[in-house]
């Protein structure tokens, strides 16, 4: 397996990437896979679908090197795997090794991926127990293990409409084939349509053509054998070729939670995982999402989830003001004063309206530093960048909101959550936007025990931080 962080240089001569043949093939993979991006199942929302670029943007390839994108995730093709780990993890290469980094990364993105808020997530990883799978045999074998405990409640049968001709009524009569009887002297045998509970239903087909699927993309033991019992167990399940399209047919009940996770793994896995480049059959398995998108939505969801119905909240929004509308910071003119169009909607992460008073909160994908830690880590720069006490300044100003808060992720080195501000006056000093900044506990490092326990405790210290944001007051 290679290893990648986000934004790393790595020399051809020192990976996978040695031979020119390597590397047309690896480019070939990336530009099939930017191709497809919007097809990528569960992570294409996070894509954005107006970016017109036609050349790949997960990695960059320089005369004597490559350099990672600003994706996270991995790559299976041929007999190489390609994985993408955090920016916010490069910090521990001194301290731990590249296995380690991996579990980390692994359970960081099931942690993030459960919480966001524009697809369905597992949120329970009791399945999960091993430090020896790579991020996409852990996506088959939350997959498997979910599918196969839910089978074995629950074949899912539905009515399903059937066609046969047989002696006694069933349903309906088919009259127009029963006229042909009735002239060749079949006039005893009558073509019915009939309703039939059957195992043999499109859901099921789709679970036993993912099943397939999965088990030619996986080495690892475990994980085959809970695939071919899903494969047994719906062994009287007609075997087709389906599409994502196929998916989108099915009708899932809104009480049926698990049948719907399921049936979302299956789309991420038919839809974008499992891709062939045609000129000579190379299958690609794959999931790469952006990691700016994920953190943000992240955040958005956990705040959602957890603050939503409390008494002081009115609404939590996002991309948008108290009203989820997006208001432009300015309005372009013409030489005779006329308005053109409205320019540079504002979109603050999250909107949050309260009865004692309104805040903005804006995730921020960037690793930051205190002066301390700066000369520590033999850093340039520290603290907050202006571009993003500019950006605050405009929703306080615009949106009349006088504090703002900028939510930064945790790194393996740098744990403490900060919380200082900075005070900005304005018209003529009458009026005050207060912009803080803020590094969020939104890293497993390396807990030990269950999965499901370390998140708990992660998102316990994660929501007492959170409640001092949103509901401290910072009037000075």
């Amino acid at each position: 397996m290679e290893v990648f962080f986000e934004y790393q240089k790595k020399k051809y001569a020192d990976c996978f990437l040695k031979s020119k043949k390597e590397r047309e093939l690896f480019k070939s993979v990336l530009n099939k896979l930017w191709l497809e991006r919007n097809q990528f199942g569960l992570s294409s929302v996070y894509f954005d679908k107006n970016n017109k670029q036609s050349e790949q943007q997960f990695f960059t390839f320089y005369d004597d090197h490559i350099k990672a994108g600003k994706y996270i995730g991995a790559i299976k093709y041929g007999n190489h795997t390609v994985q993408i780990l955090p920016k916010t993890l490069e910090s521990g290469k001194k301290n731990h090794t590249e296995t380690e980094l991996l579990e980390i990364s692994n359970k960081n993105l099931l942690w993030w991926l459960s919480r966001c808020s524009k697809i369905n997530f597992p949120k329970s990883f009791s399945t999960w127990d091993t430090q020896i799978f790579d991020f996409l045999d852990i996506l088959t074998h939350l997959f498997a293990s979910l599918t196969r405990d839910d089978l074995i409640f629950n074949k899912h049968q539905s009515y399903v409409e059937k066609e046969e001709s047989i002696g006694t009524l069933r349903g309906r009569i088919d009259f127009s084939s029963y006229a042909t009887n009735y002239y060749t002297g079949n006039a005893h045998i009558l073509p019915c349509i009939y309703d039939s509970l059957e195992i043999d239903n499109l859901y099921n087909q789709i679970i036993k053509f993912t099943s397939k699927l999965l088990l030619q993309h996986t080495e690892n033991d475990e994980i085959k054998k809970i695939l071919q019992e899903i494969i047994w167990i719906l062994d009287d399940v007609e075997d087709t070729f389906l599409t994502v399209m196929d998916c989108e047919r099915v009708v899932v009940s809104p009480l049926n939670e698990n049948m719907k996770i399921i049936l979302d793994y299956c789309k991420m896995f038919i839809g974008g995982m499992s891709i062939k480049i045609n000129e000579d059959e190379l299958e690609i398995f794959t999931f790469l999402i952006p990691a700016e998108k994920l953190f943000e939505d992240f955040i958005f969801g956990f705040i959602k989830d957890e603050f939503e119905y409390d008494s002081d909240i009115k609404a939590i929004q996002s991309q948008g003001d108290q009203n989820g509308q997006q208001k432009p910071l300015a309005i372009e003119k013409n030489n005779q004063g006329e308005k053109i169009s409205s320019s540079f909607n504002l979109k603050p992460d999250i909107y949050i309206s309260k009865h004692s008073g309104d805040i903005i909160l804006d995730s921020k994908y960037k690793v930051i530093y205190t002066k301390q830690e700066a000369l520590e880590e033999d850093r340039k720069k520290n603290g907050v960048s202006i571009s993003d006490i500019y950006q605050m300044l405009a929703y306080t100003v615009k949106l009349n909101v006088q504090t703002c808060h900028l939510l930064y992720p945790a790194t393996l080195i740098n744990q403490d959550k900060l919380g200082t501000h900075y005070e900005i006056k304005h018209d003529n000093g009458n009026d005050v936007s207060r912009v803080f900044y803020h590094r969020l506990p939104t890293l497993i490092f390396n807990e030990t025990g269950k999965l499901n326990n370390i998140i708990e405790t992660k998102e316990n210290e994660l929501l007492s931080h959170l409640n001092k944001i949103i509901y401290t007051s910072f009037t000075l």
